[in-house]
């Protein structure tokens, strides 16, 4: 599997009240509270390894999906994210295919350590991977980070030609 990606996106949030409200507390107590972060996405594929057709057992494998973000300006501010995978060659996540030329060999990712529960985009049964932590002035350097694990399974005696097989998976970060 191959799965890297980033896609920035910058948030905003500012506290709210009435507007008159608003310009008073400016003249007390200066700025609104606004921050302004930016959040990426990166992977570390799943690497199966060697697949063995006559194996009785599961191949597993795991690999990382670190979410980092970096504070940009105004006050602090509580960020919450989450991270959903595409369904790669396969189209959907009832299971996830790996390919050589036209050979299918099926797998799919995980969210958890039992491999129970799909890392999907949170539609059909599938679930995502969130986190949450507060970014602002004073607190850390000013970038944070969230590391996931992604867990991977390829079912066992599938009856497959030799090759190197692959797929193509793409992270998408929202917060």
């Amino acid at each position: 599997m191959t799965a890297t990606a980033t896609r920035p996106r910058t948030g905003r949030r500012r506290s709210g009240a009435g507007a008159t409200v608003l310009i008073a507390l400016g003249l007390l107590a200066g700025a609104e509270s606004q921050a302004a972060v930016d959040c990426t996405v990166s992977a570390a594929g799943v690497a199966f390894g060697t697949y063995d057709v006559s194996a009785t057992t599961p191949t597993d494998s795991a690999g990382d999906a670190t979410v980092t973000c970096v504070y940009l300006s105004g006050g602090a501010t509580q960020l919450a994210y989450t991270v959903a995978l595409s369904p790669g060659n396969s189209g959907g996540y009832a299971f996830r295919q790996l390919r050589a030329g036209s050979s299918v060999l099926n797998y799919n990712l995980f969210v958890d350590l039992a491999r129970t529960r799909i890392w999907g985009n949170g539609s059909a049964g599938t679930f995502v991977a969130s986190g949450s932590f507060t970014l602002g002035p004073g607190v850390g350097n000013g970038t944070r980070m969230g590391l996931h694990t992604l867990y991977g399974r390829i079912p066992a005696r599938q009856p497959v030609a030799p090759g190197s097989y692959s797929d193509v998976i793409v992270l998408t970060l929202t917060f």
